[in-house]
């Protein structure tokens, strides 16, 4: 007498293996406030999106984004520079935190000495409508990593150091245009764009200056393209002091 049949058992799903065993460690880079003086730097900004309210619910994962992005000036002693930032990105401004103010020590008459940089006089937080939709959340940190890299840009601003390793390597800088020997036929001749200055303190040498991060590294990785660093002689152009690990030459085959 055959029994009753009995329901097949359900599959075991594989368990899936992490990439990596470390617990998420996020950076909270978009969290932290952008501070500044207000004497010498001046942010301006006019978002016309309105924001979201409480009880709307956050947009799909591929929803589109239909507002339009709204611009950023940054105004220093070095320049102006100016940014597009996407509409969900919201800027206000913030009391200046505590950790940041600096106090400066004091000397030996017993007068507080005069600190090397201005402390900050404003701070400008940097936040987006829904931090729970992947798009946003990743535009958080970038979008307050570039507002401070111009606000750095205008009051310090940016260089980047190149130098020359090889036999007859070359540089200088004449009539706007920097010309490199790097044992081709030609010399190779670049021309410097806008709001970047270049100078060369030795023949191997070239600086970069400038108040925009992304223009002046741009401008050096268009440099060092020219002739990259080889691992075998260690030979090229490097920027900014970087290393590559040297490789033993191939032997032959027997």
């Amino acid at each position: 007498m055959l029994g009753r049949p009995t329901a097949a058992a359900a599959p075991i799903a594989p368990a899936r293996r992490a990439f990596s065993t470390s617990c998420p460690a996020l950076s909270n880079i978009g969290r932290q406030p952008i501070a500044y003086d207000a004497n010498s730097v001046e942010i301006t900004f006019k978002n016309p999106n309105k924001v979201p309210e409480p009880t709307a619910g956050a947009p799909g994962k591929h929803a589109l984004e239909l507002r339009k992005s709204y611009t950023v000036n940054v105004k220093g002693p070095l320049g102006t520079l100016t940014r597009d930032l996407m509409p969900f990105v919201r800027l206000a401004p913030v009391p200046v935190p505590r950790k940041l103010v600096q106090v400066a020590a004091p000397a030996a008459g017993g007068t507080p000495a005069a600190p090397a940089t201005p402390a900050p006089t404003a701070a400008l937080s940097v936040n987006v409508d829904f931090p729970q939709v992947a798009a946003q959340r990743a535009m958080w940190g970038t979008s307050r990593a570039l507002l401070a890299n111009m606000v750095k840009g205008v009051t310090q601003g940016w260089n980047a150091s190149l130098k020359l390793v090889g036999v007859g390597y070359r540089a200088a800088v004449e009539a706007r245009t920097v010309q490199l020997k790097l044992g081709y036929a030609n010399t190779v001749v670049i021309p410097i764009p806008e709001g970047v200055e270049a100078k060369c303190p030795a023949p191997d040498q070239i600086e970069l200056t400038g108040i925009d991060k992304m223009l002046v590294n741009q401008f050096a990785a268009t440099i060092r393209s020219y002739k990259p660093p080889e691992p075998y002689n260690q030979k090229g152009i490097f920027v900014n002091g970087e290393t590559i690990k040297k490789k033993a030459p191939k032997g032959k085959k027997n």
